[in-house]
């Protein structure tokens, strides 16, 4: 009996807890059955306070005082066996069900199970709740499997001995925009028997086949069984996926994830491994993953995953994992995005590579355009129709819970399900699963390839126009033998140039290659060799000592620290930072002309200024390639005097220096009680905002919070320097300098050159004096505003 392992016994979930034991009905080595009593506890409830029959027949019992009420209950046994030890004893109080109350040694521990048999023993186990006994699912095509965290150890044991003999890791593979892209629009299947059309090359080896989908049920729903549906799939398989699943399945043991359903996974992987050489069977679709919106590790490998590497395009699924290798979307049929991402969070706008040919980079900017007004327009709708029925509810907001701001322009359904979290996992799949249906639907009866198509022709018409007026209008021989040239583009939409995956496969070789190598080489055989460890090495030195200032690159609104592309970024090394400081070694930006790069390129002429596609490239390829064939040309720098201006108040005088008290007390004394009261507002105003700053500076890493400081500093001797100025200006005038956009403080340096430098306290408050005494109530009304502001 020693040697059959004991079976933790749990109270179950249903009970009112706290609850306090007063009886333990057995003993330590004595044998129970089923349904025998092992305690009685006490707990306590409220019950709706007794009153008359007459009155209870007239009184909602919602409308009735509670009062605290004591209970009895008895816990009985869910196993036969013999108890091996009891772990409470009368007078305890368990809060919960995670601790355990007994062990019992079974005959069978049924430590593995199949569709509600013990695979051991045979025994029924379904009116048995098993999820403490066999806890963990994981194998690939179904759910019905489960086994013991014991079992699981000894499995995950025998599968790494197989992988460290054959010197093998285990990679798990995405699919959608991953190593395919796919889509519904039946216009591909019309370019495909097409050779005339432009498009004809890029789409002449898209595979497609077709699933017949079971309609989506109603909950309640009578009428007649709905027919099944028939969708034809158009799959681009990504440049050079042959080539890297076969150079990866001598290194890798592979798995398919993904969040599509069985029966779609399964007609993938016939198209991308007919013979079944290099998945095998290894496929969990979102029908036995156990989430709809998250991918985890634990679902495969529940107990060890030192030897598993991911690849996927989304992060945010994956929760960021450091076994990730998140590599850029494949965005092969412009527009049509992931046809399974309704069953994801929704996803915020990605920062991508640029497209290489400039009339697509206008159509794909229209179509993300369009796609922002028509998420507005939804979001106008149901504001409006809402409205007429928030008027005539009655219920008090401040009771409602607020939900946490994503960043997010929009929220879908399935987001707003999966931040309330009230809903099972039936209620979501059903909202998913709607949401899908309707946007495939949606794709295959609007064409949006074809209307793209036809976009496309329209852009390249007027830029030839144009062109060809220029040169008309132009007499030099040079134009008109270079105008043509830059808008002479074939008319095609897609067009195949990836090139990521042979980036990925040199990346995960050199991964596979260090990793034998520190096996190979370790002195103790018994340190684990972790190899997120190895990737985090590998990743961290890419960007290091790289301090990176993006400029007109996020959308409106987004927090820098909850971009993907700076999370994304920040694995391999990189510092990212609000605001130009002289840390700043790169400036990323699409357009030349902001005031961030100028004024970076004006400060530093060593500061690297370049377009993203230096960002992925070096992620791509894990290596820090040169910055040339990326790098912006800055045209109209910072004259020498606003340069100059901008570096005094940034460490390069004696700011630091400064006696900032001193400098305080004398604006008090000018401002009176004032100063004081609007000092109290503006601390009780920016609670939140300090808290939000705090976190901000975190997540920089100390290099905000370096540059705050020196911000808050200039801020203060500006205030300063314009109470001096300001004196004689017109109040509308000087309300229009304050009252500028989020770079206001920069702008300033061209609008005016600062005061050389700072006065003594004393000058300065003898000037001040002298302008108190023709300053009237507006003036310091409107200079109180300005300096609340400045704190």
């Amino acid at each position: 009996m020693s040697d059959i392992e004991a079976t933790k016994v749990f109270l179950p979930k249903s009970l009112i807890f706290p609850i306090t034991i007063i009886k333990i009905h057995v003993k330590e080595d004595q044998k129970i059955r089923k349904y025998d009593p092992i305690l009685t506890y006490k707990y306590y409830d409220y019950e709706p306070i007794p009153i008359s029959e007459q009155d209870e027949d007239q009184t909602d019992e919602a409308e009735r005082p509670l009062k605290q009420v004591e209970n009895v209950g008895t816990y009985e046994s869910n196993v036969d066996g013999s108890i091996s030890k009891i772990l409470v004893k009368v007078g305890d109080i368990i809060k919960d069900n995670s601790q355990c109350v007994i062990e019992v040694l079974e005959p069978c521990a049924h430590p593995i199970q199949y569709g509600g048999l013990c695979a051991v023993c045979g025994k029924s186990l379904e009116d048995e709740d098993d999820e403490k006994r066999t806890p963990i699912s994981m194998t690939h095509g179904s759910t019905n499997l489960k086994v013991s965290s014991k079992e699981a150890i000894d499995i995950e044991k025998s599968s790494t001995d197989r992988l460290l003999k054959t010197k093998k890791l285990s990679l798990v593979v995405d699919l959608d925009q991953t190593v395919i892209h796919v889509t519904v629009d039946p216009t591909v299947a019309e370019w495909m028997s097409d050779p005339t059309n432009p498009n004809y090359d890029a789409v002449k080896d898209v595979k497609s086949f077709i699933l017949e989908e079971p309609p989506y049920v109603p909950p309640g729903y009578n009428g007649p069984k709905l027919p099944h549906t028939k969708r034809w799939y158009y799959v681009k398989l990504r440049p050079g996926l042959h080539e890297f699943l076969e150079k990866m399945n001598e290194r890798y043991e592979m798995h398919i994830y993904t969040m599509a359903t069985r029966a779609y996974a399964e007609n993938i992987a016939k198209i991308i491994d007919p013979d079944g050489i290099y998945f095998g069977d290894r496929i969990l679709s979102r029908d036995e993953s156990g989430s709809l919106t998250q991918k985890s590790l634990k679902r495969l490998f529940p107990v060890d995953t030192s030897m598993v590497v991911i690849i996927d395009d989304r992060g945010d699924v994956w929760n960021w994992s450091p076994h990730l290798i998140k590599v850029v979307p494949y965005d092969f049929f412009l527009g049509i995005g992931d046809i399974n991402s309704s069953f994801l969070p929704r996803q915020q706008a990605m920062l991508g590579p640029s497209k290489r040919r400039k009339s697509v980079s206008i159509l794909e900017e229209t179509v993300l355009n369009e796609e922002a007004n028509n998420i507005g327009d939804k979001e106008n709708e149901n504001a409006i129709e809402s409205d007429s029925e928030d008027n005539m509810v009655t219920s008090n907001d401040s009771d409602l819970p607020e939900l946490p701001d994503t960043g997010s322009d929009s929220t879908s359904p399935v987001d707003r399900l999966v931040e309330l979290n009230e809903a099972d996992d039936g209620g979501l799949f059903a909202v998913q699963e709607i949401e899908r249906s309707t946007t495939l639907e949606h794709q295959a009866h609007d064409r949006p390839l074809a209307k793209l198509q036809e976009n496309l022709d329209k852009i390249i018409e007027k830029e030839t126009e144009v062109a060809s007026s220029d040169s008309e209008s132009t007499k030099s021989s040079t134009r008109e033998s270079d105008g043509p040239a830059e808008v002479k583009e074939t008319h095609n939409l897609l067009y195949d140039d990836d090139k990521e995956l042979t980036y990925l496969g040199q990346a995960l070789v050199r991964i596979h290659n260090e990793y034998y190598f520190e096996i190979e080489n370790l002195k103790d055989k018994n340190t684990i060799i972790d190899v997120k460890d190895i990737m985090n090495e590998m990743k961290s030195i890419v960007f290091k000592g790289c301090v990176i200032l993006l400029s007109g690159i996020l959308p409106l609104g987004t927090k820098l620290q909850f971009a993907d592309i700076v999370i994304w970024a920040r694995y391999f090394g990189a510092t990212f930072v609000e605001n130009y400081n002289t840390k700043v070694t790169h400036v990323i930006c699409k357009n030349a002309g902001t005031f961030k790069v100028r004024l970076a390129k004006s400060v530093d002429p060593n500061v690297k200024v370049v377009n993203p596609d230096w960002l992925f490239a070096c992620m791509s390829l894990w290596d820090r390639v040169s910055e040339e064939e990326y790098e912006v040309k800055v045209d109209h720098l910072l004259s020498k005097s606003q340069v100059d201006d901008f570096l005094e108040f940034h460490g390069q005088n004696n700011a630091e220096s400064l006696d900032w008290s001193e400098i305080d007390d004398e604006i008090k004394e000018f401002m009176g009680s004032d100063y004081e009261d609007g000092d109290e507002e503006d601390e009780e105003e920016g609670d939140d905002d300090d808290e939000e700053d705090e976190d901000d500076n975190e997540e920089e890493q100390g290099y905000e919070e370096k540059e705050e400081e020196e911000q808050d500093d200039l801020k203060r001797i500006k205030g300063i320097e314009d109470t001096k100025k300001v004196g004689s200006t017109d109040v509308s005038d000087y309300r229009e300098k304050v009252d500028d956009d989020d770079d206001h403080h920069h702008h300033q340096f061209e609008k005016r050159s600062l005061s050389d430098e700072v006065a003594s306290p004393k000058l300065k408050k003898q000037k001040i004096d002298d302008q108190e005494s023709d300053s009237d109530d507006e003036f310091e009304k409107d200079l109180l505003e300005h300096l609340a502001d400045l704190e």
